[in-house]
Parts: C-alpha cells; sequence; structure tokens
C-alpha cells in the first residue's frame, strides 16, 4: 500500500500553528515539544518525531512525540552513528527511504528495523549560521516522506531554528545584563567607599583609590570587596543598593 501524500489542507494548519508559536513567549522546551507534535500531525501517518540538540558537546533529545522516539534517537548517540547525527555534523538533511536498503552507519538500519522504523528524515536545526541540532522523524513506512513531505519538514526546522536563535539571544541578552548589573552595583559600591576614605584622609579621589587598590593587592581580593568591607566597618550597615533599570525600547521624549 503507498504512503499517503501530505495534502494543502495539513500543510497550511501545521505552518499557522509553527508561526503562532513563533509569535509566543512560551518555554523553548514547552515550545519544542509542540513542534515535534506539530511536525507529526501533519504528516501522512503521523511518524515519531524528536527534537536533538547538542548541550555540552553530547546529543540530547530534547522534545518527541513519546518515549519510543527518544529511545530511538538514543540509539544513536549510544553508537555515534545515523542520521541525525550526520545531519547535525554536516548541515543537510539526510534521507532514509527504507532501512532495508540502508548500508550507512553499520548496524543500525537493523536496530531500526527491530523498532518498526522503515523510513527516516533527519532535518538540521541552524541557528545564526551553525546546526545545533536535528529534527528527526521516523515513519513505519518505507519511503514514507515523499518529496512534499521533505519540503514540509524542512520548513519546519527553518521555522525552529528561528525560534532556537530566538531564545539564544534571549540568553546572551540576560547575561550580559547580569554583567551589566554586576559592574555597576561594583563600581557603586566603589565609589561609596572613595567617599569615606577621601573624609578619613582628606585625600583627592586618586590617592583614595590608591589605598583601596593597595589593600586590594596586599590581601589579593577584589577591590569591589574591599570597599564592601570598608562601607560595613564604617557605617555598620550593607552598602546601599544600587536601583538598576533594565534599558527599555521607548523613545526620548516620552517621559512626562
Amino acid at each position: 500500500m503507498p504512503p499517503e501524500r501530505l495534502g494543502p489542507d495539513e500543510l497550511a494548519v501545521g505552518l499557522a500553528e509553527l508561526t503562532a508559536l513563533l509569535l509566543s513567549t512560551r518555554d523553548v522546551e514547552d515550545s519544542l515539544r509542540d513542534i515535534a507534535d506539530i511536525a507529526s500531525g501533519m504528516l501522512p501517518g503521523q511518524p515519531m518525531a524528536g527534537v536533538t540538540l547538542m548541550r555540552g558537546g553530547d546529543a540530547m533529545t530534547v522534545a518527541s512525540t513519546g518515549a519510543h522516539a527518544v529511545l530511538i534517537d538514543e540509539i544513536q548517540y549510544t553508537n555515534g552513528l545515523g542520521p541525525c547525527l550526520e545531519a547535525m555534523r554536516t548541515g543537510k538533511p539526510v534521507f532514509v527511504p527504507d532501512v532495508v536498503e540502508e548500508r550507512r552507519w553499520g548496524q543500525y538500519s537493523a536496530r531500526m528495523l527491530a523498532h518498526g522504523v522503515r523510513s527516516i528524515h533527519s532535518q538540521p536545526l541552524v541557528a545564526e549560521g551553525t546546526p545545533i541540532g536535528a529534527l528527526n522523524l521516523y515513519s513505519k513506512q518505507a519511503n514514507g516522506f515523499d518529496k512534499w513531505a521533505r519540503e514540509a519538514i524542512a520548513l519546519t526546522g527553518a521555522h525552529t531554528g528561528v525560534l532556537l536563535a530566538s531564545a539564544i539571544a534571549s540568553a546572551r541578552q540576560a547575561e550580559l545584563t547580569g554583567q551589566l548589573r554586576e559592574a555597576l552595583a561594583s563600581r557603586s559600591v566603589i565609589d561609596q567607599a572613595l567617599g569615606m576614605v577621601m573624609m578619613q584622609h582628606r585625600c583627592t579621589r586618586d590617592e583614595a583609590f590608591a589605598v583601596l587598590r593597595g589593600t586590594s593587592q596586599q590581601r589579593n581580593v577584589k577591590l569591589a570587596v574591599v570597599a564592601v568591607e570598608m562601607i560595613q566597618t564604617v557605617t555598620g550597615a550593607e552598602p546601599a543598593p544600587l536601583h538598576f533599570q533594565h534599558p527599555t525600547n521607548h523613545a526620548d521624549g516620552q517621559h512626562s
């Protein structure tokens, strides 16, 4: 019996759901699980689906349509061979029309047959020009992914890459914001301590800074730590907190 073909309605609905997902502000792993479900649901036969990402140099299934898909993915991770890993390594889609006729990757095909898998498509997930994962689909039918299905999978992979690129950018922004907050807090504490040294020694700001820096070097501790300890010694309290405001996109002149 020939496999079903992907219809325009299924593709339209699937891509609409993916677009809505990109416009939402949900948790990334929840979104990836939805992507696996959407990809499976819009393809004929509802193949199993899994999303693999590289974490700390290791491949890991972070979302799937079920435990069976995770198990099949992990067979590749154990052996270090398979379409998913090849797609991530090369940045190109890997298609296996029928595992019965597949000779790559050693005993991989035999293990797929044992799990009832006949055809496979692994689509690389590319963020900022770099492959960082793969969308893997497993069909119980030979030749389960025709030209239209593979194009739909490619579109799904492109949408997923946009989601991942956005998540990476958000993580970087959060890291930069944290670093900025820490730098500004340290500067604020040092400024408070400099003022105290200037009052105690009736000296200039540069001379006060030399005093703090000398103590820092002598004790081999950060300048900000010396400043905090000085403030605590003089005032008996913690340094005044810094009120940090996140950057906004408001245009100039919007304030009342």
